[in-house]
């Protein structure tokens, strides 16, 4: 091309248009071969639906698979609560002038926004009761 040496391409395809790549396949239950892409593939791999060999999981297996994740994960009351404390630890508190500052604007703002809500509502009826009047 003229003047692209050295350029990126500028859409995420790279210049090679918008078509799909091939199907990868993989076989069902039945061995029956369903076709899809790469992208689905690596969805249904991610969401345990197929193994990371390609070949599609069935419904139990997922669900083995999923209930043994749930026993992994499971922690003792105790630890639970450790791990809260730890987690609270690192949390950044305000000061208690912080608080006042921050109760302060909360206020303001709410008592403003009542008021002018207040206001449109009050003036708005007021102009449709002095439309309606003549």
């Amino acid at each position: 091309g003229s003047g692209s040496i050295g350029r990126a391409p500028v859409s995420k395809t790279g210049g090679w248009g918008f078509e799909s790549l091939l199907p990868c396949g993989i076989k069902n239950q039945r061995n029956k071969k369903i076709e899809m892409n790469r992208e689905q593939k690596r969805m249904m791999q991610r969401q345990g639906q197929a193994p990371a060999e390609g070949g599609a999981s069935t419904r139990r297996d997922a669900a083995v698979q999923a209930q043994q994740r749930r026993s992994r994960e499971r922690t003792s009351i105790k630890q639970f609560f450790r791990e809260i404390r730890e987690e609270m630890r690192q949390v950044a508190w305000p000061t208690r002038g912080e608080v006042r500052n921050y109760t302060g604007i909360v206020l303001f703002v709410l008592i403003f926004m009542t008021l002018l809500i207040f206001g449109l509502g009050y003036g708005f009826s007021k102009f449709v009761t002095f439309l309606y009047a003549k």
